[in-house]
C-alpha cells in the first residue's frame, strides 16, 4: 500500500508541469479534505499587469516567459484596505491579475468551476478560499483575482475611464480558462461561474455581459445578484464619485482625459487610502467605487444597458442557481450593535442614516427618503426604540434590503426570460458552531445564520476562526453542499435523480410564490414556496428609483 501510494505522488508530481503558449508552469502536490491528492498551479498570469498607463484601462494579454515559471505560491492580493479595520491599512499590490487553478489530475477532461470572491468590490483574494474541500471531487477548480476599490471600478462616464475593469479582469480570466484550461484537465465546455456577495454578483453580471457571451456554461450567485443596491451605481453618481477622488488627490477635476491623466502618477496606496473620505455614517457607504452602466457606444463596454433591462432582453440562457442566509444582514447588523453609539444613531437619527446605510440617499428626494425611511422604520420596528432587543430586526432589515429583495426580482424576472434556462433558488439556514459574524462583530452574540456562513463548508475555515474543528453534523453539511454545487456544475442539476438520495431539488416555475430549497440542518432540507414574500414585496414597494435615477450634485 505505502509503495502504491509512493508510487502515485511521484507520478503527481511529474505531472505538476504544464505547457502553455506564455510559457511552462511547475506546479506542486498538496492534500484535500479526505487526504486525496492534487495538483495547484499558484500566482498565474492571466493579464498584463494594469501599471501606469494600464491603469484605468481594460485589462490587456499578458506576455510570455523564458524557463519554467515557479506557480507554487499565491500572487499577492489586489492593493484592498479591509471594510471593517479599525484604521487604514493598506495591503496588496496593484500587479495582481493572477488566478490559481487545482486539480486532480492534467491528463483528464473535467468540469470547470471557476470562483469569484465576494467583499464588496474593496476587499478580498482568489487565495483566500482555498481548495482542499472542493478537491475531492473530480472537478477543476479556479480562483481569480482582480481589482478593487477605485482602482478596479473608478468610472469618468466616457471613453477616459468607462468603469468596471474588475468585471473586465473577471471577463479576461474566462477568455484565458477557454483558451488554456485544456491543459491543466479541465473541460471548456463545461464551465461554471459562482461567488458570494460580490462574487455572487459577479456571476450574475456575467451572464447578462455581451463581453462574457459563451465563455461560462451555469452560474451560481450566492448572496449577490445583478439588482442588488449595493452593487450597481445609480445614474451619474459614478462621475462625482470620480471627481472627488480628484478633489482629494490634489488632480484637476475636469477635464475627464487630464483627471484619469493625473490619477495615473499617484501612488496606488494613497488611491485606496481615500476612502475613509467617502464614508458618511461608520463605513457607510460601504461600497463607494461600484458597477456602473457604460456608455453602450464604446467598444468593450461590460454592461452596455441597465442590469433589468439587460435582463429583460439579452441573458444569457444558461442554468442559475442563486439564493440567500438568513441571516445576510447580520454582515451590517454585527459591527453597528458592537458600538452603542451606531445603535443609538439608527434609533435617534434614522431618517439619516437609514438612506445612507440602506442606498437610498442618492436615488431619492430630500422629502422622498424621509418618507421611505418612515416605511421602513415602521415595517420592522413598529413603535419600539431600536436597541437590544431589536437586533433581530435589524438584521432582517439588512437582509431584506442588501439581498432578498434583489434576489427576490431577479429570479422573477429572468424567470419571465428564460423559460428554457432552470432557476435553482435556496434559502440557507443552518448555523453551526461558528459564524463569520464573529469576525463583523461581537463573537458571543448571536446574529443567526451570518452573510458568507455558507462559505464555511465549502472552503476550509481553519486560518478564520480559532481551533477550529468540524463536528460530525457540519461535516456531513460540508458533503451535502458540495455535492449539490459540484452536481449542477456538473449537470446543471443540483440534486440529478441517478445520483442523489436526498430531497429532490426542483426548479421555479411559479412567479406567484416562488420554489425553493431550504436548508435547515442535514436533516432539515425540502422544498418550499414563497420565500419570505412580505418582506420582499415590501421593499418592491417602496419608491426607491433603484435603476434610472439622477444623482444629487454634490461636488
Amino acid at each position: 500500500m505505502r509503495l502504491a501510494r509512493l508510487l502515485l505522488l511521484v507520478s503527481a508530481v511529474q505531472c505538476a508541469i504544464v505547457t502553455l503558449k506564455q510559457g511552462a508552469l511547475q506546479g506542486q502536490v498538496l492534500t484535500s479534505r479526505s487526504g486525496r491528492n492534487f495538483i495547484a498551479f499558484q500566482g498565474v498570469p492571466y493579464a498584463a499587469p494594469p501599471l501606469g498607463p494600464l491603469r484605468f484601462r481594460a485589462p490587456q494579454p499578458a506576455t510570455g516567459w523564458s524557463g519554467v515559471l515557479n506557480a507554487t505560491r499565491y500572487a499577492p492580493r489586489c492593493i484592498q484596505r479591509s471594510v471593517f479595520a479599525k484604521d487604514i491599512h493598506v495591503v496588496g499590490s496593484e500587479d495582481c491579475l493572477y488566478l490559481n487553478v487545482f486539480t486532480p489530475q492534467v491528463d483528464r477532461e473535467l468540469d470547470v468551476m471557476v470562483w469569484f470572491h465576494g467583499g464588496g468590490f474593496v476587499s478580498g483574494s482568489g487565495s483566500f478560499y482555498g481548495p482542499e474541500h472542493l478537491l475531492d471531487e473530480d472537478i477543476v477548480l479556479v480562483t481569480v483575482n482582480y481589482r478593487l476599490g477605485p482602482l478596479g471600478f473608478l468610472s469618468t462616464g466616457d471613453d477616459q475611464a468607462p468603469g468596471n475593469f474588475g468585471l473586465k479582469d473577471q471577463s479576461a480570466a474566462l477568455r484565458w480558462v477557454q483558451d488554456n484550461i485544456q491543459q491543466f484537465g479541465g473541460n471548456p465546455h463545461s464551465v461554471t461561474l459562482f461567488g458570494e456577495s460580490a462574487g455572487g454578483s459577479s456571476v450574475h453580471f456575467h451572464m447578462i455581459s455581451p463581453l462574457s457571451r459563451g465563455l461560462f456554461h451555469r452560474g451560481i450567485s450566492q448572496s449577490g445578484t445583478a439588482l442588488c443596491t449595493w452593487a450597481l451605481a445609480p445614474n451619474g453618481t459614478s462621475t462625482h464619485q470620480a471627481r472627488k477622488l480628484a478633489r482629494l488627490l490634489d488632480c484637476p477635476q475636469q477635464p475627464t482625459a487630464a483627471l484619469v491623466e493625473c490619477l495615473r502618477t499617484k501612488l496606488a496606496h494613497d488611491i485606496i487610502a481615500t476612502d475613509k473620505n467617502f464614508m458618511e455614517w461608520d463605513v457607510d457607504p460601504i461600497i463607494p467605487f461600484k458597477v456602473v452602466v457604460e456608455p453602450a457606444e464604446l467598444e468593450g463596454a461590460f454592461l452596455p444597458a441597465s442590469p433589468v433591462h439587460l435582463l429583460q432582453e439579452t441573458v444569457q440562457t444558461v442554468p442559475w442557481l442563486t439564493g440567500i442566509n438568513s441571516g445576510d444582514g447580520a454582515l451590517k447588523a454585527a459591527p453597528i450593535y458592537e458600538k452603542s453609539e451606531l445603535v443609538a444613531d439608527l434609533d435617534k437619527q434614522f431618517d439619516r442614516v437609514a438612506p445612507i446605510s440602506l442606498f437610498y440617499k442618492d436615488t431619492s428626494s430630500p422629502d422622498a427618503a424621509v418618507e421611505i425611511s418612515h416605511q421602513i422604520r415602521q415595517f420592522y420596528f413598529q413603535d419600539h426604540p431600536i436597541g437590544n432587543t431589536t437586533l433581530h430586526q435589524v438584521v432582517d432589515m439588512y437582509t431584506d434590503s442588501f439581498f432578498l429583495s434583489a434576489a427576490d426580482e431577479a429570479v422573477r424576472l429572468q424567470l419571465a426570460t428564460t423559460v428554457a434556462a432552470p432557476i435553482y433558488y435556496y434559502y440557507f439556514a443552518y448555523r453551526g458552531r461558528h459564524s463569520f459574524s464573529e469576525l463583523f462583530g461581537d463573537p458571543n452574540t448571536d446574529f443567526g445564520v451570518c452573510h458568507a456562513d455558507e462559505l464555511i463548508y465549502l472552503f476550509p475555515s481553519e486560518r478564520i476562526f480559532h481551533n477550529f474543528t468540524f463536528t460530525q453534523e457540519e461535516n456531513k453539511m460540508t458533503d451535502i453542499l458540495i455535492a449539490m454545487w459540484v452536481n449542477f456544475a456538473r449537470t446543471g442539476e443540483p440534486t440529478p435523480p441517478n445520483s442523489w438520495s436526498g430531497a429532490a431539488w426542483l426548479p421555479v416555475t411559479s412567479s406567484d410564490e416562488l420554489e425553493y430549497l431550504h436548508i435547515g440542518s442535514p436533516s432539515e432540507i425540502h422544498m418550499k414556496r414563497g420565500l419570505l414574500t412580505q418582506r420582499a414585496r415590501f421593499w418592491t414597494s417602496l419608491p426607491l428609483r433603484r435603476y434610472h435615477t439622477a444623482p444629487h450634485d454634490e461636488l
